[in-house]
């Protein structure tokens, strides 16, 4: 099937899953459940050459059978570290017997790396699946075939088979109905801590990392956006990522999964530590085939009641590849839902801090504004990924992004951005909307020296009352120290919801 038919067709059965699920959703109350999950596969690439690849799922259930969220997938073996692509995935469950039911699935990515638009062409990335799932508890155990391809001129497309484990957890989101100002739980449910920030770390390069074609690895740092959740007591679980926006490794991202304990001191002050494993590479870092792990240590604050700010030492390696590390990492997080986790029995009244919270699928063409935005030749590229909205007032919201190319020749080309953003509402149903925001972006040939990026955007909003909503901007994105502009069109489609922050 020709490339584009596989793309129209994919976005189409997203979309047919997408749509009824929200509105029903956002008319009938219901638990919130979520799943975090973990895949393992490997691609077949040109040359006999393969890549042991981890995908990385969060979704959220809507009704009994479907599941939408964020997919990611990144290499782990072979010689392609920093192979990572960023989208959208949903999924078809139907329970066949108590113990197993089927699973099928659909996922529309972007991104590549290390190997550049010759494997990934523009980078986007077709991948469906069929397999059964087995659970256990709060755990599912998986198992299938998939199918990828990156139709747009990519040289990676083959069928093989997966395993993965996933773990399902719930929040107090949409089970709720307001009642004399406070909140009424409709079924019983769990409620987890969870913490949502952002974060800088510089990285100082240990003697003996070297880059991809064998110069002494020079330090940078890194921004991005942390999660983590609660599994019980003090332990949590945690995934990160991050691109460099400092020093001369622009490209490179990571994307990293660990477990931690927080060991409080006093009601404010806390001892940090933990160990992640993850992927990462590009930008020339040596990463091997992308296995990075890391071991942490630090101290956390809690301000405010529920703001933290988090300083911490990272020591980070790449097992198979030529990179050691130390990182010292600043974050500030804010913290949603109980202090610990707490079963809260159905019909029960509860005085709850709610906050809206929109989350957005989104699509941006860049238009070159500079001839010296690339350092090889290149068309106009388009990008792809999420974006998530959490709104301060009526007036005002922060704003996170994270996007990958999908078109243009730039498969490489990943940004990662976070910013302030206003909407004033016009009539009942449209308001504008403006946006500025930072960050880092790299790879796929365009010229942003050092990754560290700004984008400025402006644009209209169309929101129904069930909480979905359709949004057109345009902007201009530019490197703060390289020769990258571009001009901005972005399309994305959004879906409204609450998170709580307990009681006042």
């Amino acid at each position: 099937m020709h490339g584009w038919q596989r793309v129209m067709r994919n976005m189409k059965w997203l979309v047919l899953l997408m749509v009824p699920s929200l509105a029903s959703a956002a008319s009938v109350p219901e638990a919130t459940e979520w799943t975090l999950g973990l895949s393992a596969e490997r691609w077949q690439l040109p040359a006999d050459e393969t890549m042991g690849v981890t995908g990385l799922h969060l979704r959220r259930a809507f009704g009994e059978h479907f599941q939408l969220g964020i997919d990611s997938f990144a290499a782990v073996q072979g010689q392609r570290g920093g192979f990572i692509t960023l989208g959208v995935g949903g999924e078809y469950r139907q329970p066949l017997t108590s113990h197993v039911d089927l699973e099928a699935g659909i996922s529309v990515s972007a991104g590549g790396g290390r190997g550049g638009h010759e494997l990934s062409g523009g980078g986007l990335l077709l991948r469906e699946n069929l397999g059964l799932g087995f659970p256990v508890g709060s755990w599912r155990w998986r198992a299938g075939i998939s199918r990828v391809d990156f139709p747009n001129g990519g040289t990676i497309a083959g069928t093989q088979a997966y395993a993965g484990v996933e773990r399902r957890f719930r929040g107090l989101s949409d089970p709720l109905s307001a009642r004399d100002g406070g909140f009424r739980l409709l079924e019983e449910s769990i409620w987890t801590p969870t913490d949502i920030g952002v974060y800088g770390r510089q990285y100082r390069v240990r003697a003996g990392s070297l880059t991809d074609d064998g110069r002494v690895q020079p330090n940078f740092g890194v921004v991005g956006a942390e999660w983590r959740g609660t599994l019980s007591g003090p332990w949590y679980y945690a995934i990160d990522a991050g691109g460099a926006a400092r020093g001369q490794s622009n490209g490179y991202m990571e994307i990293m999964g660990g477990i931690g304990v927080n060991l409080p001191l006093s009601p404010a002050w806390g001892l940090d530590a933990g160990v992640s494993v993850g992927a990462g590479g590009g930008g020339a870092v040596n990463t091997g085939g992308g296995v990075l792990l890391a071991a942490r240590l630090g101290a956390q604050w809690r301000f405010d009641g529920r703001d933290i700010l988090a300083i911490g030492y990272e020591r980070m390696k790449a097992p198979d590849g030529r990179l050691e590390a130390d990182g010292i990492t600043i974050s500030m997080k804010r913290r949603f839902g109980p202090d610990q986790i707490v079963k809260v029995p159905a019909h029960t009244d509860m005085d709850l801090e709610s906050h809206a919270v929109r989350l957005r699928v989104t699509e941006q063409q860049y238009h070159a504004a500079s001839t010296a935005w690339s350092t090889r030749p290149i068309p106009n590229i388009g990008v792809l990924g999420v974006q998530a909205d959490y709104e301060l007032s009526d007036l005002w919201y922060l704003t996170g992004q994270g996007l990958a190319a999908y078109r243009g020749e730039s498969g490489a080309y990943m940004t990662g951005l976070i910013g302030a953003g206003m909407h004033r509402a016009i009539t009942s149903h449209w308001q504008v909307e403006a946006e500025v925001l930072v960050g880092a972006a790299g790879g796929g040939g365009v010229a942003v020296a050092s990754g560290a990026v700004g984008q400025v955007n402006a644009g209209l909003a169309y929101e129904w009352a069930n909480d979905l909503g359709l949004h057109a901007s345009v902007g201009r994105i530019r490197s703060l120290h390289g020769s990258f502009a571009a001009n901005v069109i972005g399309l994305s489609f959004s879906y409204r919801t609450t998170l709580l922050s307990g009681a006042r």
